[in-house]
């Protein structure tokens, strides 16, 4: 009986010491767990980061190393862990060169396919070879194909992981075409997806070193993105939340043009109305609800084009978007949410009127400091265009059309608005 107690204690000891070793195995020692969250943009400072992923033969791999090399440009590169297996002596190289290698996995199959084990197991073969070649990976993992879901993403940040995706990603064509849409798309923080196997994008690699250059951006490795923030694939944001989430909301949306009050932790009325604009603007539906695919568009979007008018500097109301634009020197300073004419019919004083917001080329032709009380209600600090209709400010701005004619826009912004925008200031209204 003694004898058979022992054996069963044997087995057990060796049941918990191969558990732990899978354990240890699947997840990288010293990892601090991660929420599950991805970085798409980096600081908001004149810095790019040029990334590549794939395998790739020895020859095209060396013309890619003397390029950088030649304009003394540091890189990241994401190599599937199958390749490095085969090619460290490759691998190795690249790493020597102070060039960064991020974990890709060791396959090619998307994460979203493969259960949690296989998951687990996939990024530590990955990392267990670049740790042999010299370099550490996380926490910097580029999922194979960009695929992700929230589960990968858990899973990843278990593991001492984020997912490093792109601001740019410029596909294939010719390479004149890859170097304009990277270099006139690149803007502060900018990750760009290359793919090594691609000769068009191997092609385009000089000129789009030099034009970032030529557009002041610093060139760095994904190290740079240690101190950018990451989108939480856990959290979704609505009127009422708050939160470090919350404040990088309303700091983006500001950086590119709509007002969300003072920046803050809470997700108050001009969160919700720069979040308004921002989905009108961009043909989104209008709920203010921020998912993580919202949030990140938001995170890697620039300011909207200005429409092409004459004048440098004026006001564009956009009846079907129900937007304006104010724009100085041919740039979008700020977007309002707006609410204009609803298109019914009223009756004042026996007469039938049409709630309708005239289209056409006007300007601002009087103001009126205050509140102003007409037969149809109150307008806070209007600014006429033409006759009686004017942008003016209102307690009620819905995402749809709900005036009797004139342009509202929410409180917050109606002072400034008002005295930014001087009498002869160019009004163009359209649909």
């Amino acid at each position: 009986m003694t004898r058979r107690l022992a054996v069963l204690v044997v087995v057990s000891c060796q049941v918990l010491v191969m558990g732990w070793l899978l354990l240890t195995a699947s997840t990288p020692a010293g990892a601090a767990g991660l929420p599950p969250s991805e970085w798409v943009i980096g600081p908001q400072k004149r810095v790019a980061m040029i990334t590549f992923e794939g395998k790739t033969s020895n020859q095209k791999l060396h013309r890619v190393l003397r390029v950088l090399r030649k304009r003394h440009a540091r890189a990241s590169f994401f190599f599937p862990g199958r390749w490095l297996n085969y090619h460290e002596k490759r691998a190795r190289r690249v790493h020597r060169r102070g060039h960064a290698l991020g974990n890709r996995g060791y396959g090619r199959a998307s994460f979203t396919s493969l259960d949690e084990s296989a998951i687990r197991s996939s990024v530590a073969r990955s990392q267990r070879i670049l740790r042999r070649i010299g370099s550490y990976p996380r926490p910097f993992l580029r999922l194979p194909g960009g695929v992700r879901d929230s589960r990968t993403l858990r899973i990843a940040g278990s593991m001492g992981y984020r997912s490093v995706r792109w601001t740019h990603h410029p596909g294939g064509g010719p390479a004149d075409g890859v170097k304009r849409r990277v270099v006139r798309k690149a803007q502060a923080g900018s990750v760009i997806a290359l793919d090594i196997r691609r000769k068009s994008n191997r092609r385009a690699l000089p000129g789009i070193i030099k034009g970032l250059r030529r557009r002041g951006f610093r060139l760095k490795t994904i190290n740079a993105l240690d101190n950018a923030h990451a989108i939480r694939w856990d959290i979704t944001l609505r009127p009422g939340s708050s939160g470090a989430e919350t404040y990088y909301l309303d700091r983006t949306l500001r950086s590119i043009s709509y007002p969300s009050g003072g920046v803050n932790s809470s997700f108050d009325y001009p969160t919700l109305q720069a979040v308004y604009a921002f989905e009108k603007v961009h043909h989104m539906t209008r709920d203010a609800v921020v998912t993580p695919s919202e949030m990140t568009r938001i995170a890697v979007s620039q300011r909207p084009r200005a429409p092409k008018r004459r004048p440098k500097s004026f006001v564009d109301i956009d009846i079907s978007r129900q937007v304006l634009f104010e724009v100085r020197n041919r740039t979008v300073v700020r977007t309002h949410p707006i609410s204009s004419g609803n298109e019914a019919y009223y009756t004042y004083d026996g007469i039938t009127y049409r709630s309708h917001t005239p289209r056409g080329s006007y300007s601002v032709v009087r103001k009126i400091a205050g509140w102003r009380t007409s037969f149809l209600g109150r307008l806070y600090y209007p600014s006429y265009f033409v006759g009686g209709f004017a942008v003016h400010g209102s307690t009620s701005v819905p995402t749809y059309p709900a005036s009797h004619g004139c342009v509202r826009i929410p409180m917050y912004v109606t002072k400034g608005f008002f005295y930014r925008n001087p009498i002869g200031r160019p009004v163009f209204v359209h649909d």
